[in-house]
């Protein structure tokens, strides 16, 4: 096109030309283009004569390579080479998120290049697998972005921990937003044994917003500073076990008309945001409470390992323990809890904290937990007359259940089944009927694997903008990388192993067919009608690939720092020697860990026999564990070779 051509309606891009010229067989020709900057035109002028000869080019390209594979030091080796290539550069996917931010590919059409507050526990996630060494600062860092009513800053700054009050007024919360931070955190906990952490204090975020989104602060301004301070005006920080407790806390009473928790803006599926008066999520109502359980184990282990018999608290928490268990059954009750423990923190807090009892405390949250969890079991499991059954994971803005019908009226989401597989409220025998519903209606190997749902065949307006979008798009029946991982990972966690290697093949071979998938290697956000991946190298989907790979299927996981080995490799995983291996980084020393299943079992029939540490045979009160102790006391400076023979 000519300078003076003109289009309309199509993407305009910058390009070079360069003359036209002939190559002869055996010839070749060379293009270096460099993007630099500098102070002068001097510095340009210098790196000009630096860069642009062909070997000095040459040599760079190797440094940046040497670089980034020194960045991604996970590996795997199974008998699909092809797999194991393609994890490689899942691996990759988390950094290059972290980066560039939600959107940096051309085909990208979703966010401004920024991070959300989910982006910033996920990010997380895959750090601590690959670089761990700075992740306690940066999860102590998030941590500030908490509100003392359990809900969060939305907008995040540049700087790591800079968080930012929205000058726009816009109320907006994720429901969802409580259940990462201690996901993350727990991770982090189990493979370092820094139980130290949960004590350690950060401060609160305050803006605007109180009331969980309700009402406004009108006593604050945008020249206060963006910390939670108390009556005497003194900033308040409380330690990281009570910002869990808060969020986790005033969820569990933030209920609707059915008892389980609102939607309120979204959950983790943003476009799930037109039910913000009567929606309720039961996906994540599970999940909370298989997280307060968790809570209450981390719990034992400060009584236990640290000999704390009391845990300081904000005085303001009381308000929301010691509640008679009977009086969970009433929305009304619950909701009153609520808003009285919000209207004590609307603007300023006393700054007053008490001790509790840990026994005390582990009993009210376990007691919160279980009630929840059998009341998802008593009311949210349903069957059609197709005899499918499964969990309804949501209620409409009219106070509807989303799931359930029959044939082509069947509507089932993909969500509500991963958090109560995963969370345990699902027992084994539903487990399995959900496998088959999800196999029956979700299923379609054609794009790559689990759909997020079926067609609703409606514009449902009650629910949220997800059902505009085509059916096959987007969060609207694709198959979205995110939630498909995750039922994959809580399938490994339950023992379904061949269900969850189903989950992730289908996903792997899909994107691995460039021809169909129009990817680089690496797993997209979602896979639209037509096959084709979308959204690529969203830090969601990859890192939680990852966890799942390395801690379910090749089982390498923290024990309070200890390594634990609980493989969950099926037979045809291993190579023709019978040989599975990972290579990796577990208590800063570099690990090469070898399965060897030479009697050719399947999953279910093998379990570890022995384990050889550098060729020596190892030791120990359980056959699965390696002591951190003894690890830290190998080389730094080389890979050791951990050998695991299976029976």
């Amino acid at each position: 096109m000519n300078s003076n051509g003109k289009f309309e309606g199509y993407e305009a891009i910058g390009a070079i030309r360069f003359n036209d010229i002939i190559i002869e067989p055996g010839q070749s020709k060379t293009y270096i283009v460099v993007m630099a900057f500098g102070e002068s035109k001097r510095d340009i002028e210098s790196i000009s004569n630096d860069v642009l000869k062909e070997t000095d080019f040459d040599s760079l390209l190797e440094e940046t390579k040497l670089y980034w594979n020194n960045k991604i030091n996970i590996s795997y080796k199974t008998k699909d080479s092809e797999f194991d290539n393609w994890m490689y550069w899942v691996n990759f996917q988390p950094m290059l998120r972290r980066i560039y931010g939600c959107s940096f590919l051309p085909h990208h059409d979703y966010g401004k290049g920024g991070r959300g507050w989910r982006d910033l526990w996920q990010d997380c996630l895959a750090l601590l697998a690959m670089d761990p060494e700075n992740v306690r600062q940066m999860l102590l860092d998030n941590f500030g972005g908490i509100r003392f009513d359990g809900t969060n800053a939305t907008i995040i700054g540049n700087k790591q921990g800079e968080f930012i009050a929205d000058r726009n007024n816009i109320t907006r919360v994720w429901m969802d937003h409580g259940a990462w931070p201690f996901l993350t955190t727990k991770l982090y906990i189990e493979q370092s044994g820094d139980i130290e952490f949960l004590l350690e204090k950060q401060l609160y975020f305050k803006d605007l917003q109180v009331i969980r989104g309700e009402e406004k602060d009108n006593l604050w301004n945008l020249e206060q500073v963006n910390n939670q301070l108390t009556e005497d005006g003194e900033t308040y920080e409380g330690n990281i076990l009570e910002h869990l407790l808060i969020q986790h806390l005033t969820e569990f009473y933030d209920v609707g008309e059915h008892n389980v928790l609102k939607l309120h803006g979204a959950d983790w599926n943003d476009a799930l945001d037109m039910a913000s008066e009567r929606g309720e999520s039961v996906a994540f109502s599970a999940l909370y409470a298989e997280n307060l359980e968790d809570i209450a184990e981390l719990l034992k282990v400060i009584k236990d390992k640290m000999n704390i018999k009391n845990i300081q608290l904000a005085e303001e928490i009381q308000i929301l323990l010691n509640v008679n268990t009977v009086e969970y059954n009433s929305v009304d009750k619950k909701l009153k809890v609520l808003k009285k423990y919000c209207e004590k923190c609307k603007h300023s807090i006393t700054g007053k904290v008490i001790e509790i009892d840990c026994d005390t405390l582990i009993e009210d949250i376990k007691g919160k937990a279980k009630w929840l969890k059998e009341h998802i079991r008593k009311n949210e499991w349903i069957s059609n007359e197709e005899e499918f059954s499964w969990f309804n994971g949501y209620y409409d803005n009219n106070g509807r259940r989303v799931e359930g019908g029959t044939g082509n009226e069947t509507r089932m989401m993909l969500t509500g089944q991963v958090f109560t597989i995963m969370s345990n409220t699902a027992n084994e025998e539903q487990v399995r009927s959900i496998i088959k519903a999800c196999d029956n209606y979700l299923y379609d190997e054609s794009v790559g694997g689990y759909k997020l749902n079926t067609d609703f065949n409606e514009v449902k307006t009650d629910l949220g903008r997800m059902f505009g979008f085509a059916y096959g798009h987007k969060e609207n029946g694709a198959v979205f990388s995110h939630m498909a991982i995750m039922y994959a990972n809580a399938l490994y966690k339950r023992g379904f192993v061949e269900e969850g290697f189903k989950v992730i093949d289908s996903l792997y071979s899909h994107c691995n067919k460039f021809e169909i998938s129009r990817i680089y290697p690496g797993v997209p956000e979602y896979i639209n009608s037509r096959g084709r991946g979308m959204y690529h190298y969203l830090t969601g989907s990859a890192s939680w690939l990852i966890l799942t790979v390395l801690a379910e299927m090749f089982g390498v996981k923290g024990d309070m720092g200890d390594l634990k080995l609980e493989p969950k490799l099926l037979l045809k995983q291993f190579d023709e020697n019978y040989k599975a291996a990972i290579n990796m980084t577990f208590a800063e020393r570099r690990v090469h860990i070898e399965y060897i299943n030479e009697a050719s079992k399947e999953f279910n029939e093998y379990s570890i026999k022995e384990i050889y540490l550098d060729n020596n045979k190892y030791n120990s009160e359980n056959y699965s564990v390696i002591y951190k102790k003894d690890i830290i006391l190998l080389d730094e400076g080389k890979t050791h070779n951990i050998k695991v023979i299976l029976e």
